[in-house]
């Protein structure tokens, strides 16, 4: 009697191994597509909150013109830092932080340059002149700051600009002295300032030289009486009594 044998499996062929694998993973591709659209269309991936800090003289609807998106736009695009250059376009705005908290939060920290000058607005009201040059309205109740009235300068005049980065580069001390500044140019120098101080002093600078000065000057104004000062390549004082004592002499017969 013959005895048949049965047949031996044959092995799976490498080609048959690759397909399925291949078959896996379109199978595992498509499964994440389909959570990545499901994701993109949920609320997750949707802005739900935008939150605006350190605004003084900027408005809040400003800001968000310039971010360009509002709740219920898309959470990931465009980044952090392009939302962040939109908003710098802003003339007051010296520097922004944008920042995405996942699920939904936006968070828009803005600084603003500072204050340190007012100036009469065309209108006969007061406008707040910051560090830049530029020039902004206080906000609505507020108090003004107590920083100097800027008088008889053009708004395109290149000194007005440099001043108003000067002075905001003064400690705040030195600067809530000063009351009113005007531009006092001449020949040998162009940049020439004078300042009048709550303190009682009349002062001549320039531009450039009121930084390295303000030491010389507060030392004046802790330890002198009023008077004249000048503070330029070389510096003088004068308190106003000798002056009045000299007008005296004069007029003595």
């Amino acid at each position: 009697m013959v005895e048949r044998i049965p047949a031996m499996p044959r092995e799976q062929t490498g080609t048959a191994k690759r397909r399925g694998g291949k078959l896996l993973w379109i199978v595992v591709a498509l499964f994440v597509a389909v959570l990545i659209v499901l994701f993109f269309r949920s609320s997750l991936s949707r802005i739900g909150v935008i939150e605006i800090d350190g605004l003084t003289y900027s408005k809040k609807n400003q800001i968000e013109a310039e971010l360009g998106v509002g709740v219920g736009d898309s959470f990931f695009m465009p980044s952090s830092d392009k939302l962040a250059d939109r908003v710098k376009r802003l003339p007051q705005i010296k520097s922004v932080q944008v920042t995405k908290h996942f699920p939904g939060k936006l968070n828009v920290a803005v600084h603003e340059y500072p204050a340190v000058a007012l100036e009469l607005d065309g209108k006969g009201g007061l406008s707040v002149v910051l560090a830049n040059g530029y020039s902004v309205q206080p906000p609505a109740g507020g108090t003004l700051p107590g920083k100097p009235v800027l008088t008889n300068w053009a708004k395109d005049d290149p000194q007005r600009a440099a001043l108003c980065a000067t002075l905001g580069s003064l400690d705040a001390a030195g600067l809530a002295d000063f009351s009113e500044i005007s531009p006092a140019p001449s020949t040998a120098y162009p940049d020439r300032i004078r300042i009048f101080t709550r303190s009682g002093f009349d002062v001549l600078t320039t531009v450039g030289k009121l930084k390295e000065k303000m030491v010389i000057l507060s030392e004046l104004v802790e330890n002198r009486e009023p008077g004249t000062v000048v503070l330029l390549d070389s510096d003088t004082y004068s308190p106003y009594s000798a002056q009045t004592d000299a007008v005296d002499e004069d007029a003595a017969p």
